[in-house]
């Protein structure tokens, strides 16, 4: 009986913690102050701006960057037009400093000015055109800074044209980087990849006082993506700074969709307060000369909207102790329930993968523009749902299946804590989110049903954040990793869950 109970407090525990840890977009202020930013500042911007496609050399893109222009100027801003050729790539981008102040070093604030040749581009990168200049206005309520700068990119939609001018004019430059951009136009703001010296860098991040979601394991998966930004570039030059987006209603990505009414204002907000507590905890320290000391492998997160920094070391601990614990007493006796267990995972995950891609051949006759969209189809979130509910049955399915034949519980707990903390000593910044499903799985192996329920509430609160950021990044053509996602990263809930002394007693 106790550890029935203690099963169902596990997953009580989980979706509590997934509660805590989802994330939210704060409420547009009707009235803010001067110096603080202002999403229906920003929202009026990209009205005026994408009314239209303004592809690089269009008449629209040469409007807007008048109009980015004279917005800047009104802030105090001097703004200087930099053309640049590469190849048969002509294009503008637009450089803003205050009065007398140099155009090298410094903390910069990016969005490129292009869109598709077929969207009027509210989101990407109105979306960051806006806040850039509505940040940069709020930061110079009392005059420019002299380390503040402001950098429009032209031609990034062609190839990044733009930021490769820029890096190769400015080589050698000390820089912070602040680059928005954005794959869909609303939910949570995701900063999914940094660069630069670790310890200034998350230092920084955590004075802030920024709630977008972040975490190490995001540069590891876009890593991974064919996508590129801006910042990749300037990360190649050996700049400092951070990358931003929106992932969430992709649909509407480098379509006729992308108009100002798709665009959320919450989102608005809540990238522009970031991008300005962080651009001021910047320039409060010091600037591009506080970017100093090694790129090494810390660990952070965003969890219940605090953003936590983990030294590598202590995530690598924690997984060689979840193995320790997982591995502990091991009793010959079980081996049967072991190979039951360790079969039925390894079935679970190959029948998940192979349900995700059933999935995919399905999903374009029953949305026959599935395929047409540039990074995902109306109506995402059913199929999501869809993929992870096909992914929590089929290894419930396998496991109880297994149980029919032998205590499978020992191998399934099993191969999840050892993946977990494999996960978490190999690749800690990724691995971080396996740990406590590691230790929930190696509490369960050992018949620990509430030392597992509290791991399991633990895992939860890590997991979950993940999770919601996970789907919509991959988009669902990715349909057969999503589909084994349940699995990988929520194996640690399966049943099973008993004291040992109850199942000595049986034996």
């Amino acid at each position: 009986m106790a550890g029935t109970v203690a099963r169902w407090a596990a997953l009580a525990g989980c979706l509590a913690g997934g509660a805590i840890g989802w994330a939210r977009l704060p409420e547009v202020p009707a009235d803010p102050p001067a110096e603080r930013f202002s999403a229906t500042r920003a929202m009026a911007l990209v009205r005026g701006w994408a009314t239209a496609p303004r592809p690089s050399g269009s008449p629209q893109h040469a409007a807007t960057l008048s109009s980015v222009g004279d917005a800047l100027t009104a802030a105090g801003f001097v703004v200087t037009p930099h053309p640049f050729t590469i190849g048969d790539v002509r294009g503008v981008n637009l450089v803003a400093t205050a009065p007398g102040a140099d155009d090298r070093d410094g903390v910069w604030l990016v969005a490129h000015s292009d869109s598709a040749p077929e969207s009027p581009g509210a989101s990407d990168d109105g979306f960051g055109l806006a806040v850039v200049v509505e940040a940069a206005r709020a930061l110079a309520v009392d005059g420019p800074p002299a380390d503040l700068k402001v950098l429009i990119t032209d031609a990034e939609e062609l190839g990044l044209y733009g930021a490769r001018a820029e890096a190769a004019r400015a080589k050698g430059a000390r820089r912070v980087v602040l680059n928005v951009e954005a794959r869909g136009a609303g939910g949570p703001v995701y900063m999914f990849q940094t660069a630069g010296p670790t310890g200034p860098v998350l230092a920084a991040w955590q004075r802030s006082g920024c709630r977008v979601q972040a975490t190490s394991l995001a540069r590891t998966v876009y890593d991974a993506l064919p996508n590129a930004t801006d910042f990749l570039v300037f990360r190649r030059a050996g700049w400092t700074g951070y990358d931003f987006a929106l992932i969430h209603d992709a649909w509407r990505y480098h379509t006729p969709d992308d108009t100002p009414a798709g665009l959320d204002p919450r989102s608005v907000q809540q990238a522009g307060d970031c991008v300005t507590g962080l651009a001021r905890a910047w320039l409060d320290a010091g600037g591009a000369a506080a970017a100093t000391g090694p790129e090494d492998a810390a660990v952070y997160a965003q969890i219940a909207g605090t953003t936590f920094v983990m030294p590598a070391a202590a995530v690598r601990l924690s997984g060689a102790a979840a193995l320790v614990v997982a591995l502990a007493r091991r009793r010959p006796d079980a081996r049967g329930g072991v190979v039951l267990g360790v079969a039925a995972w390894l079935g679970a995950a190959v029948a998940s993968v192979a349900a995700g891609v059933a999935m995919l051949v399905l999903f374009p006759y029953v949305q026959p523009d599935f395929w047409e969209r540039v990074a995902e189809a109306p109506g995402a979130e059913g199929r999501f749902v869809a993929l992870a509910a096909v992914g929590g049955v089929v290894p419930a399915a396998a496991l109880t299946l297994a149980r029919r034949w032998g205590p499978a519980e020992r191998g399934w707990h099993g191969v999840s804590a050892l993946l977990g903390a494999a996960a978490a000593i190999l690749a800690p910044t990724v691995g971080y989110a396996f740990v406590p499903g590691a230790f929930a799985a190696a509490f369960a192996l050992r018949g620990r049903p509430w030392m597992a329920g509290g791991a399991a509430f633990a895992a939860g609160v890590v997991v979950a954040p993940v999770m919601q950021a996970i789907y919509p990044a991959l988009t669902s053509r990715a349909a057969p990793v999503l589909a084994a996602m349940p699995l990988l990263m929520l194996a640690w809930l399966a049943p099973g869950v008993r004291r040992e002394g109850a199942a000595s007693q049986r034996r």
